[in-house]
């Protein structure tokens, strides 16, 4: 989403020779208008560090870091813009439609209350309208939504930020804040699936495989801890232990988006690539497209099915996108010169 306003677009001079925050602010809109998402943020950065006294900069940076899913990075932006400057009212509208996708739905509606308070007549006021209808059918739908005391919203903001730490490549920050959330709720089995995955990230193998016994004893066939298994088992060349579970894989097609990619990811890292690619073949193009390393993932499976030509395409777009695997691969030529070993993917990749 462009937030800079129409006077500001109009009246705004790049003056490229001088490199200033404006030029790259002009760039990274620019990006973002082609969809070169992950570019658009790296000059964006650019912009905000050469002029950090823009409002508008930080604002357009994190509405795109809100586009591929950094909702609490985006948040954390917008929350030092306010402390700044209060009256930058959009942020109260970025910062509602980031807790919507959080799942903070009361956060959510607070900003889009604030938001309408500060800007009834606003670009953006319609869009929060219906945001704001979207919460209270929600909240309608729910009836526990009153009794709620905080602690949901507590929990999904840990998860969410372990979550992110893992993206990161910061593993090891990561278990305290997993290890917490299990101590306070013993049965959300995702947040076990995760410290299982960071354990074995930093080398505690029997660790994670006693907790995804743990979890398949207490809930049997989680799918997350099948492909865990999976790809713990086939990490350590394990082929023989890892069979049964990417067996079970090849017959699941989740209907949740989330199992659904994850399986998929999955088939992929194993070696299943005709499966992984019938399963990607499925997403939404937007899906693919806003997740650099995913798209890399699909042009791994086109490669491994023989779609060479088409492979290579969306290798390349994948670069462009910001896929450090995809950046490795082409500058490695491994696609020109047909080095079939090394055209792989990582799923911990950062």
């Amino acid at each position: 989403m462009d937030v800079t306003p129409k006077n500001e677009q109009e009246n705004r001079k790049v003056v490229p020779l001088f490199q200033s925050g404006d030029y790259f602010f002009h760039r990274g809109i620019e990006a973002y208008r082609k969809n070169h998402l992950q570019r658009a943020i790296k000059l964006l950065e650019r912009a905000v560090k050469l002029t950090n006294t823009e409002p508008v900069f930080y604002v357009q940076l994190a509405a795109v870091l809100s586009e591929i899913g950094e909702y609490e990075r985006s948040n954390e932006i917008l929350h030092n813009v306010l402390a700044e400057k209060k009256d930058v009212a959009e942020c109260y509208f970025f910062m509602a439609n980031n807790y919507a996708y959080l799942g903070l739905f009361e956060k959510a509606e607070r900003m889009t209350l604030r938001y309408l308070e500060l800007s009834p007549n606003d670009r953006f006021t319609e869009d929060a309208k219906d945001l704001l209808e979207l919460l209270r059918f929600e909240r309608e739908e729910d009836d526990e939504w009153d009794d709620l005391d905080g602690d949901e919203d507590e929990l999904i903001a840990q998860y969410e930020r372990a979550r992110y730490l893992l993206r990161q490549g910061e593993v090891q920050a990561s278990i305290p804040v997993l290890q917490a959330i299990i101590d306070e709720h013993p049965t959300y089995w995702a947040a076990y699936n995760y410290l299982a995955e960071a354990l074995f990230r930093i080398g505690d193998e029997s660790a994670s495989f006693e907790i995804c016994e743990t979890i398949l004893e207490k809930d049997t066939g989680n799918l997350f801890t099948v492909c865990n298994l999976a790809l713990f088992y086939q990490k350590n060349g394990d082929a023989k232990s890892a069979e049964p579970f990417i067996n079970a894989l090849r017959r699941v097609y989740p209907l949740d988006s989330d199992h659904y990619v994850k399986v998929a990811e999955t088939l992929c890292a194993v070696g299943e690539y005709q499966l992984a690619y019938d399963r990607l073949k499925e997403l939404d193009e937007w899906e693919l497209e806003h997740r650099s390393e995913l798209l890399y993932c699909f042009g791994v499976t086109l490669y491994h099915i023989g779609d060479h030509k088409k492979a290579t395409v969306i290798i390349q777009r994948a670069v462009r996108q910001g896929s450090k695997q995809a950046e490795t691969i082409i500058k490695s030529n491994a696609i020109i010169e047909r080095k079939q070993e090394l055209i792989k993917y990582d799923m911990w990749v950062n």
